[in-house]
C-alpha cells in the first residue's frame, strides 16, 4: 500500500515539473548581447551595399541599326534603347514560329539587313523564357530557345509588324506578329526619321554575320571619379552564412583573406576586386533562363547592385554569367588581369554559387571629380576596323563585334585613390574583348 502511494506521489511530482518547464519555455525571452565589430559598431542582419534590381534594369539591347536604302543608321543611346524596350512592353507577340529551315543563306542575310528593317542587337544570348517576363506573348508557352537579335519589319496590313527573333551563330529564326496602334511612332523614330541616327559602316565577316561599326566616333573626354570603398565586413555579412565563424588574415600586400573553413573570400585593395569561392560546390550548367534569374536574385539578396551594370555575356550550356559596368552609353573594361573591377561575374553549381567576382568599391558615376581632363580623338570607324583587320594575330572569321568603350584604371593621387576612364576602340574576337591601341607598334591589349 505504501509502495502505491509513493508511485502516485512521484508521478504527480513529475507532472508538476513538466508543466513548470513547459510554462517556462513558452514565456522565456532570452536577452542577447549585441555583437559589435572591431570598431565598436553594431553588426546588423540586413546587409545593404547598394540596391535591388529587376531584369528590365539589367537586360538592354547593345545597339539599334536601321537599314535604309542600302545605308545603315544606328544608336547606342540609352534613352533610345530604353524607349524601344518600353514600347515593346506594350505589344503582344503572337506565338513564335520556327522558320529556320525555310530560309537559305541568301534569304537569312536579306532578313537581317533589308531596307526598312530595324535590328536590335544584344551582347548576350537571351532566352525566350527570360524575355517573356519583360513583354507579353499571346501564349504562356514560348520556344525553348535563345536569340541575340530582334528584327522588326513592317507588314502590309496597317498597325501590324513581323518580328523575327534571331540567333545568328546557330542560324535560328523565329517569326512572330504584333498588331498594335502604337507602331506609328516607332516607324517615325527609326524608319522615316533615320537621319537623326548615327551613320554606320558595315563589314561582311567571312562565313559570318555582317558587322556594323559607328562611322564617326563622338568627342569623348577622360573622366575621373573618387570611388567609395565598400567595407570588408559588409561583404563578410553578405556572403557567409554565419559571420561569427569567419576568420580574417592579411598578406600585407593589399590583399585580405577571409574564410569560415568551407568557403573563402579575397579582397584586393590594390586592384579594387573581391572574389568569393565555395569549393564544396561543383560548377554545373543549368537552363540559361534559370542562370539569369539566379544570378540576379543572388545579388539582390544583399542589395549588391551599384553604379550602372548590364547583362553582357553568357550562353546556353554555360555555368558562367557576367554583368558589365557602363559609363553613360559605353561599356567599361579593365586592364588585363583586373576584369572584376568593371565586371560582376558568377559561376554556378546546380543550386548554389561556386564563384562570385566583383569590384570592392562604388564609382558614383554621377559625381565626377571634374567635367573632363582632356578630349580624346578616336579614329574613324573605318580606320579602326582596318587596323584590326591588318593585325597579324587576327583571323577575320573570328571577329564578331566592334565598339567604343572606356578603360578604367586606378590611380594613386595622394592621399586618395582616383579611378580614371579613358575611351578606346574595342573589338570582340573569338569570344573575348580586346582593346585596340593605335600606337605605331600596333599593340593590342587582351581582355577577358
Amino acid at each position: 500500500m505504501n509502495y502505491e502511494k509513493i508511485k502516485s506521489a512521484a508521478l504527480a511530482l513529475l507532472v508538476l515539473i513538466s508543466l513548470a518547464l513547459t510554462w517556462g519555455i513558452w514565456n522565456y525571452q532570452p536577452s542577447y548581447q549585441t555583437i559589435t565589430d572591431s570598431a565598436g559598431e553594431n553588426i546588423v542582419t540586413e546587409v545593404e551595399m547598394g540596391e535591388e534590381r529587376k531584369i528590365s534594369d539589367l537586360l538592354k539591347p547593345s545597339r539599334l541599326i536601321s537599314h535604309q536604302e542600302g545605308s545603315h543608321y544606328g544608336t547606342i543611346a540609352k534613352q533610345d534603347l530604353d524607349w524601344v524596350m518600353k514600347e515593346m512592353r506594350e505589344w503582344t507577340f503572337m506565338e513564335p514560329e520556327n522558320i529556320s529551315n525555310s530560309l537559305n543563306e541568301a534569304e537569312f542575310s536579306k532578313l537581317l539587313s533589308s531596307d526598312s528593317h530595324v535590328e536590335l542587337f544584344f551582347s548576350s544570348s537571351i532566352p525566350f523564357n527570360t524575355f517573356k517576363t519583360m513583354v507579353s506573348f499571346s501564349d504562356k508557352t514560348v520556344p525553348n530557345a535563345v536569340f541575340n537579335r530582334v528584327v522588326i519589319t513592317e507588314a502590309e496590313q496597317k498597325n501590324k509588324v513581323f518580328v523575327y527573333f534571331v540567333s545568328v551563330k546557330e542560324r535560328l529564326v523565329f517569326k512572330s506578329e504584333v498588331q498594335t496602334g502604337s507602331l506609328r511612332e516607332f516607324k517615325q523614330r527609326y524608319v522615316e526619321n533615320h537621319d537623326r541616327l548615327e551613320p554606320y559602316i558595315s563589314y561582311q565577316v567571312p562565313d559570318g554575320a555582317r558587322l556594323y561599326v559607328r562611322k564617326e566616333p563622338p568627342v569623348l573626354t577622360v573622366q575621373s571619379y573618387l570611388p567609395e570603398q565598400i567595407d570588408a565586413d559588409t561583404f563578410k555579412r553578405a556572403l557567409f552564412n554565419d559571420p561569427s565563424y569567419v576568420q580574417r588574415s592579411s598578406s600585407g600586400e593589399g590583399e585580405g583573406y577571409i574564410t569560415d573553413g568551407t568557403s573563402f573570400m579575397r579582397i584586393n585593395s590594390s586592384t579594387g576586386t573581391v572574389r568569393y569561392v565555395n569549393p564544396s560546390v561543383v560548377p554545373e550548367p543549368m537552363p540559361l533562363d534559370q542562370l539569369i534569374e539566379k544570378s540576379i536574385d543572388f545579388v539582390n539578396e544583399h542589395h549588391g547592385w551599384v553604379d550602372s551594370y548590364r547583362l553582357f555575356q553568357t550562353k546556353p550550356g554555360s555555368t558562367e554569367i557576367s554583368y558589365r559596368l557602363f559609363l553613360g552609353d559605353f561599356p567599361v573594361f579593365s586592364p588585363p588581369g583586373m576584369a572584376s573591377m568593371t565586371e560582376l561575374s558568377q559561376i554556378w553549381g546546380r543550386e548554389r554559387i561556386y564563384q562570385y567576382d566583383r569590384s570592392s568599391f562604388i564609382v558614383e558615376l554621377d559625381k565626377p571629380v571634374s567635367p573632363g581632363t582632356g578630349t580624346v580623338e578616336l579614329k574613324s570607324g573605318q580606320e579602326a576596323l582596318n587596323e584590326v583587320l591588318e593585325l597579324e594575330t587576327v583571323d577575320p572569321k573570328l571577329l564578331t563585334d566592334m565598339r567604343i568603350g572606356y578603360e578604367m584604371t586606378l590611380k594613386q593621387e595622394s592621399p586618395k585613390v582616383v579611378v580614371a576612364f579613358e575611351p578606346f576602340w574595342y573589338y570582340q574576337y573569338d569570344g573575348g574583348w580586346q582593346k585596340l591601341v593605335t600606337d605605331e607598334g600596333g599593340q593590342v591589349d587582351g581582355l577577358e
